[in-house]
């Protein structure tokens, strides 16, 4: 049985910490899989089949007992992105002293920066490397451009999630046009199925309620939704699951611009009942790679309103209830106007997705196993 790695920062919830576990969790009966935090830390952490071998630097705080501890993890996991993000020898570090030497068949940077540094550094010249690309790269974004130019030397695979995120990313590095696989990501029906008949929502019955997910940051443009909101505030309740680094100025736009239709529910462990119940799924987001949670707002058979980003047209291509429109702020208004005025039938057909997952794992496998 071939022994992988796989590196992420935490298990909090996002979208690819999400996938990772769906994946893994079904691969860990193919192979020996070894899972390698910088942090221990998140809810998704008890979702992990018991088969996976889980590795971390630095304890979250959920795992400290006391408040000397709470620092000295705090310390210890500044100074790792401070001082040690390119340096060889951390990774060198990091695999003879945490993973304890183990030589690894394939090695896996799921998100980029410094697990990138610890997968291309590894000291084991024999293992196979591979990163996963989960947004959009351009020159424009400095900070995203600079933590994915590591992933061009030093893996012998890289993986796009969409086929607009790889071609946005060869544009960005013309070296790697036609050397990156195609794999969407992995999603588990039946979990979203069963976890979205399992809690009750405090949805405001006696208006029409759109819901989206996701962490609250420019990229997922919730501002968009704070300048419409008014117009539609005796017809429509916005409904944000999520949370992040921009809540607060969130919060803000909406008390100074008196805005009663807009509900912040905060991060959700289960955030599928919020979806099933809702009339309509907005996603406003500015940037992407492949939106998972599209996926499923579809599975829930919900009509969806998205933006153009990348992964959106790929994912909504054969399903019928959707208005996709430009990546604006002033378009979203259009799209749910052209929703609640029409008749939206529902189609369900979750056998697409059960065997999109079955060829996805294909792939993956032989990526892994070649």
């Amino acid at each position: 049985m071939k022994k992988v790695l796989f590196v992420i920062g935490s298990l909090q919830l996002g979208g690819a910490e999400v996938v990772l576990v769906d994946m893994m969790n079904n691969l860990c009966n193919k192979f020996d899989i070894t899972l390698l935090l910088l942090e221990k830390r998140g809810p998704l952490l008890k979702q992990l089949n018991k088969k996976i071998d889980v590795k971390y630097l630095c304890l979250g705080e959920e795992y400290c007992n006391n408040f000397f501890s709470r620092i000295i993890n705090k310390v210890k996991l500044s100074s790792i992105y401070r001082f040690f993000g390119d340096k060889k020898f951390f990774s060198n570090y990091i695999h003879n002293k945490i993973l304890d030497g183990t030589r690894y068949d394939v090695e896996v940077a799921f998100l980029s920066g410094i697990l990138a540094d610890i997968v291309r550094f590894s000291p084991n010249d024999n293992s196979k490397k591979i990163a996963w690309i989960h947004c959009e790269v351009t020159k424009d974004d400095i900070s995203t451009y600079n933590k994915y130019k590591k992933i061009i030397t030093g893996f012998d695979s890289i993986v796009g999630v969409s086929e607009a995120s790889i071609r946005i990313f060869e544009d960005t590095f013309p070296s790697t046009k036609g050397k990156i696989n195609l794999i969407h990501n992995y999603i588990d029906v039946n979990k979203i199925i069963n976890k979205a008949n399992d809690g009750k929502v405090d949805f405001n019955s006696k208006m029409i309620n759109f819901v989206s997910v996701g962490r609250i940051c420019y990229d997922k443009a919730y501002d968009r939704i704070v300048k419409i909101a008014k117009k539609y505030e005796d017809k429509i309740v916005f409904n944000i699951i999520g949370d992040g680094p921009d809540k607060d100025k969130l919060i803000e736009d909406i008390e100074v611009n008196n805005i009663n239709n807009i509900k912040l529910f905060g991060l959700k462990k289960n955030p599928y009942p919020y979806i099933k119940n809702a009339d309509y799924f907005l996603l406003s987001s500015r940037s992407e790679a492949y939106p998972t949670v599209v996926i499923e707002a579809m599975i829930l058979g919900k009509t969806i309103v998205a933006t153009d980003v990348p992964g959106v047209k790929e994912i909504l291509s054969n399903y019928d209830n959707k208005v996709i429109v430009s990546n604006s702020d002033n378009s979203i208004e259009d799209g749910i106007n052209n929703v609640i005025s029409g008749n939206n039938n529902i189609r369900k057909n979750n056998d697409i997705f059960v065997k999109e997952n079955e060829r996805n794992l294909k792939k993956i496998i032989k990526l892994f196993e070649d």
